[in-house]
């Protein structure tokens, strides 16, 4: 009987988590909604990324709002100088595919992180945890590189191809100050989910805190960056719209003109790539830390 009693309080438990997420991840889509945020279409993809988040606990929600809002920032830095060049980002928000790009990996990863908590396999929570944090600190890494890049003085150059001058805000573009960005950028994300390891110890009472996986979110969600701008190069068409003479990835460019296809024999689109790169990534990160870390992992959940 006290065993039925115990089962029946977590399932109790489980259950008021799970409506508790729901409400909070609609209400906090509606209000991106009304903010502009993000466009009508990626409502419901908004509010499934964030319920899939919120379960995932502290240590996935304030890395994941710390990428919501720095790239944010990054994307008003030098506003007039990105709408001279073409590149600033459409002001009526993110759409569904933008969403998805950047928030299925990380908040698929998040909820099967919480589940493992909740089932008390904290060794498996903080790898699938880890994970997740390196897909966010990868799409913060892109986004930096992306946003501040653009306003190097130098031209850029394809990772692929050094010796190829493009347009800024092209994919596969590189510059000094982009990469630094990147890297920064990573960096903030690894910093702030130790910080985020620290307050979940602290609120659980259960050590979960470990610097390697802090150090492997840096390094990968860096290497996603690297790996996202090699893998534009040479998947991504390149435009150039006709009206501005501006190199883009879009077929239809910023300023409503139907651009002319110069450069790639595929038809993968930014959140595309974007895609890819997350799942890479994050098995990447996957399997480096069972191998290293937690090799028994792999033969203890077969």
């Amino acid at each position: 009987m006290h065993e039925l009693i115990i089962i029946n309080n977590e399932v109790s438990l489980y259950a008021t988590i799970v409506i508790v997420s729901l409400v909070l991840s609609a209400l906090l889509a509606y209000a991106a909604l009304r903010a502009r945020v993000i466009t009508r279409d990626a409502l419901v993809p908004s509010a499934l990324v964030g319920f899939m988040i919120l379960i995932g606990g502290p240590s996935a929600i304030i890395p994941f709002a710390t990428f919501l809002g720095s790239s944010s920032f990054v994307t008003r830095v030098g506003k007039e100088r990105k709408e001279e060049l073409g590149t600033a980002e459409d002001i009526r928000g993110r759409n569904w595919k933008q969403v998805l790009a950047v928030g299925l990996v990380p908040g698929t990863l998040a909820l099967l992180a919480g589940t493992a908590y909740l089932t008390n396999d904290t060794s498996l929570y903080q790898l699938l945890l880890t994970a997740s944090v390196v897909g966010m600190a990868y799409s913060n890494a892109d986004t930096w590189a992306s946003e501040l890049g653009v306003l190097s003085k130098s031209k850029p150059r394809l990772l692929i191809k050094p010796w190829v001058k493009v347009d800024p805000g092209v994919s596969g573009g590189v510059t000094l100050m982009g990469e630094v960005s990147s890297l920064l950028g990573s960096s903030i994300i690894a910093l702030i989910y130790l910080g985020a390891q620290y307050l979940t110890s602290f609120i659980y009472h259960v050590n979960l805190v470990n610097l390697w996986f802090v150090v492997i979110v840096l390094l990968l969600g860096y290497l996603g960056e690297v790996m996202d701008s090699a893998l534009g190069a040479v998947l991504q068409p390149k435009y150039k719209c006709p009206k501005c003479g501006v190199m883009t990835d879009r077929r239809i460019h910023v300023c409503g003109e139907r651009a002319i296809r110069v450069m790639g024999s595929y038809d993968l689109e930014n959140e595309d790539v974007n895609l890819l790169v997350s799942v890479i990534i994050t098995m990447i990160a996957l399997i480096t830390m069972l191998l290293i870390f937690n090799p028994h992992l792999i033969i203890m959940n077969l």
